[in-house]
């Protein structure tokens, strides 16, 4: 009866404070004053119930959403719950901006927020590198490349503090192919004597026509850790004892003029290879003998566009048949740009002998270098080809003779077969019948065969569940970690791997990537306390934040990594 008074108590008081509250709608920004190049966030407030924020009227920032944070608060036992919208906001051009007023949508009303003014500066990047915690810059190694000719665009992360979450949003390159180079650049450099932490990507470029090409900006978000002054306790240990600072950084855009390629008025075709290039040929013998086969190889091999090479034309006598083979391709990126070498194959087999010469194959690409097309060609290849060795005998067949009439043989008893027919009258006897209990025996040896099958495919079935997949795969990623170089970035993808399919197990789910949040949610839902829970997803936290932070190359570092993953998937198994 108590019980049941104390809940009737609880729901006057609370149902009425949650309803019949009008919706408190605020937008606020961390700063109004900044350089152009640089973020500032914005968070929207809708206190007292749900709602949504529309951002599409703000139109000289460009907005990245940093996600939602709800509560719930009792005041005077009134309870009141606060949604926070937050977005880190860009200016795309200097001078006296605005936020306007952004439409709030909460219990079928729609609301509005205040405008808010935003002085941006002229970027001061340049002078001011060696003062900023954080900053990015990005560059091309040309600015006017020809149709076709590759070049590189860097992109540089400077780092002064810790930071984590950090997440790259590259340009989509409209108008040019592009492909990064799997190898990361980290180092260390001192600008105005200030020490920083370089991450340095570049990606190979194509431009695919001429004309003027804006390679749009680079957003980098993260979050800046901001360490505390106050330690005690457990939390003495400074990754626990700090609180997190978004940022949105970008890069400048970039102009880029492609020049056309000019007309070609040359002899023989030209390739469409751009770049610097060379032409070879090879034969196996010089020697061969009619009805043998060789081989002829042509080689190209050069820096830039080498996997669009196609075989060049190659004239051979009518004296020989040919066969050609599939082009080997050998192609490869670094720091300039594409290079490699593709090569033809074609199989001679002489049909005739004599003295031979298979002419040049010429190639014609354009050489950025020069800025002009060249002409090279491989050399003669003289080739002799001598009569076959083995000499064919002919053989007159004629029609049979009508005259002669084939002779007849006597047919006569060579031998008896393997297993002789049986002649005896004894075989037509009934031989003994089979009993029923045998006959019942055999009929149901299949039903017992497909009873077997079908438990066997449900106990493989059972083992090949998503947790079971997910389990392994951690134990997995663990031992391939401890195996790996402690101060690589492949030992911290094979940690990221294990915890997160540790976590992913429990929620009987496959998958590749969790957030920090979803992590904690799942570990809660199934039964583990707050504190593994939060422990798991700071230890989730620190592994992602490993490499922009500088402990990828730290070995002690990583060895406390692995020690910490390994315990924790103890603690969820």
């Amino acid at each position: 009866m108590n019980r049941q008074i104390c809940f009737l108590i609880f729901i006057i008081l609370f149902i009425p404070a949650i309803v019949n509250a009008e919706p408190e709608i605020r937008a606020s920004v961390d700063r109004t004053r900044l350089s152009l190049g640089e973020s500032l966030e914005l968070s929207i407030s809708i206190s007292g119930d749900k709602g949504t924020v529309d951002i599409n009227p703000i139109k000289d920032f460009k907005v990245v959403s940093r996600g939602t944070t709800s509560s719930i608060k009792m005041i005077n036992t009134s309870f009141s719950q606060e949604i926070i919208y937050k977005y880190s906001l860009i200016p795309v051009k200097e001078g006296k901006l605005v936020i306007p007023p952004l439409p709030v949508k909460s219990d079928g009303k729609t609301y509005q927020t205040q405008a808010i003014d935003i002085l941006v500066s002229e970027n001061t990047q340049t002078s001011q590198e060696g003062t900023r915690e954080v900053f990015v810059t990005a560059e091309v190694s040309n600015t006017s490349p020809f149709e076709g000719q590759q070049f590189i665009y860097t992109f540089k992360f400077f780092q002064s503090v810790q930071i984590t979450n950090a997440r790259l949003q590259q340009p989509e390159f409209s108008g040019l192919t592009s492909a990064e180079i799997e190898k990361r650049k980290t180092y260390n450099t001192v600008i105005s004597g200030r020490e920083y932490h370089v991450t340095e990507l570049n990606y190979i470029l194509v431009p695919l026509k001429p004309g003027q090409i804006t390679i749009e900006p680079a957003l980098l978000s993260c979050d800046i850790v901001k360490r505390s002054s106050r330690r005690r306790g457990f939390f003495d240990d400074p990754f626990f004892n700090r609180n997190l600072e978004s940022r949105v950084y970008k890069t400048q855009a970039l102009n880029i003029d492609v020049q056309p390629l000019p007309a070609y008025e040359g002899e023989g075709m030209f390739s469409g290879l751009v770049g610097s290039f060379d032409i070879s040929s090879e034969i196996e013998n010089h020697e061969i003998n009619v009805g043998d086969s060789v081989t002829l190889s042509i080689t190209i091999q050069g820096t830039g566009n080498i996997m669009d090479a196609e075989e060049p034309e190659i004239q051979v006598s009518d004296a020989f048949k040919t066969y050609k083979d599939t082009p080997e391709e050998a192609v490869q990126m670094d720091n300039t740009g594409y290079f490699g070498k593709k090569i033809f194959r074609m199989a001679l087999v002489p049909v005739k002998p004599g003295e031979f010469t298979l002419p040049p194959v010429s190639l014609v690409y354009f050489n950025t270098a020069a800025g002009k097309y060249e002409f090279k060609k491989t050399r003669e290849i003289n080739l002799k080809v001598n009569p076959s060795k083995e000499k064919d005998s002919l053989e007159v067949y004629s029609a049979p003779s009508e005259e002669k009439k084939p002779l007849k043989k006597k047919v006569e008893f060579t031998g008896r077969d393997i297993l002789p027919l049986k002649e005896d009258i004894n075989a037509l006897e009934i031989q003994e019948t089979m009993s029923l209990s045998k006959f019942i025996i055999l009929l149901m040896v299949p039903c017992f065969l497909c009873f077997g099958v079908k438990s066997a495919s449900l106990i493989m079935k059972k083992n090949s569940s998503p947790s079971k997949i997910m389990s392994e795969r951690a134990e997995k990623a663990l031992k391939q970690a401890s195996c790996a170089d402690s101060s690589g970035e492949e030992f911290l993808t094979c940690l990221y791997k294990a915890l997160i399919s540790a976590i992913l197990s429990k929620a009987g789910v496959t998958g590749e990537s969790l957030t920090c949040a979803e992590a904690r949610e799942i570990l809660q839902s199934r039964g583990y306390s707050p504190e593994t829970s939060d422990q798991a997803a700071k230890l989730l936290e620190k592994i992602e934040s490993a490499r922009f932070s500088g402990l990828a190359n730290n070995m002690e570092s990583g060895r406390e990594l692995l020690l910490e993953t390994g315990q924790m998937l103890k603690r969820l198994s």
